[in-house]
């Protein structure tokens, strides 16, 4: 196994290093830069330790690795706490800059590569990363998101089997699911609940987010769990929109003048906002008012209630910042 060491290039003076980590279920692949070293350590609380010995020698300027379905939690927080200068990338980002690059093979070791190349680039700054009862929250509202949709299913496979006249038991077995789903998903709720009334700046925000007409605990708890960076209040209206997805990025070339559309973005965020956004613009008030215009205006009405979903999120966030009500922000009609 090859080694990280100080070699005579890291010692230079104002040399900087710079790491990318390929994650996986049972490794984690290492390159450096610019000493092109390689290590493989196990994706465990042994390996990591290992990793920060050895960083904490060499003095990394930026590490950067992929968000891998929550592979990466354990290393990303331990790297954080250890005070080491962390940045995950989306995959679909990280692989187009690979392409970029002009890597287009697929490896472990040239995924490490890549990424420590990107991080030399210097595009990217560490944030901050979210607490752990952040990403508690988030995934009792993932795990909750994850139920109701099997609830659904199992509601339309009841519904299909009475229309097909299916036999007394299969029905039965069809409510016993429903039922299951219905109880799991209570149990959430009362945990997820728990967690906002044991923490003072959630209950303020969830308050908040709640004072707009339309708005209620779905939004609230996907916006505290899925957009940590939100709450603190330091994002601008462009910073959060792009987060969330909701920017429009325009599409011109030359003559071609192609429509802007959304890309990107925290997509667990985007179902419970579209849904906001809903029952918002059945409310009077500066949310319907947009909408109608829009839809005046010939806009299809996706791209209307896109425009709405974008308009309640800087708002929130604004709120946010501000640590106003509803009716005390004063954005209304």
């Amino acid at each position: 196994m090859t080694t990280i060491s100080q070699t005579s290039a890291a010692k230079q003076e104002n040399n900087e290093i710079f790491v990318g980590i390929d994650v996986a279920q049972d490794e984690l692949v290492v390159h450096v830069l610019p000493t092109n070293q390689q290590l493989t350590v196990p994706n465990s609380d042994k390996g990591i330790k290992e990793l920060i010995k050895r960083f904490k020698k060499i003095q990394p300027k930026l590490i950067l690795f992929e968000a891998t379905g929550g592979l990466e939690r354990n290393l990303l927080i331990n790297l954080t706490a250890a005070g080491m200068p962390c940045v995950v990338l989306n995959p679909r980002q990280a692989r187009r800059l690979a392409e970029g690059l002009g890597e287009h093979a697929k490896t472990d070791s040239i995924d490490a590569k890549v990424l420590a190349q990107v991080a030399s680039l210097k595009w990217f700054t560490p944030r901050p990363i979210p607490e752990q009862r952040t990403f508690e929250m988030n995934d009792l509202v993932t795990r909750r998101r994850q139920l109701v949709k099997m609830r659904t299913m199992a509601k339309n496979q009841l519904h299909a089997a009475k229309k097909q006249n299916h036999a007394a038991f299969i029905l039965r077995s069809h409510k016993k699911s429903i039922t299951f789903f219905d109880k799991q998903i209570d149990e959430i709720d009362v945990k997820i609940q728990t967690m906002i009334d044991e923490n003072i700046d959630w209950q303020k925000i969830d308050e908040i987010i709640q004072s707009i007409p339309g708005c209620g605990p779905d939004i609230a708890k996907t916006l505290i769990s899925g957009m940590p960076e939100m709450l603190t209040g330091s994002l601008n209206r462009h910073q959060v929109a792009s987060l969330a997805g909701v920017a429009p990025f325009e599409d011109q070339s030359g003559k071609r003048d192609g429509k802007a559309h959304i890309y990107g973005g925290r997509a667990d965020v985007r179902p419970p906002l579209f849904m906001a956004a809903i029952n918002v613009i059945k409310q009077p008030g500066v949310f319907k008012s947009l909408y109608d215009r829009l839809v005046a205006d010939k806009k299809p009405k996706k791209v209307a209630i896109t425009a709405v979903m974008r308009k309640l999120l800087t708002v929130i966030n604004a709120m946010i910042k501000t640590k106003t009500l509803w009716n005390e922000h004063g954005v209304r009609s």
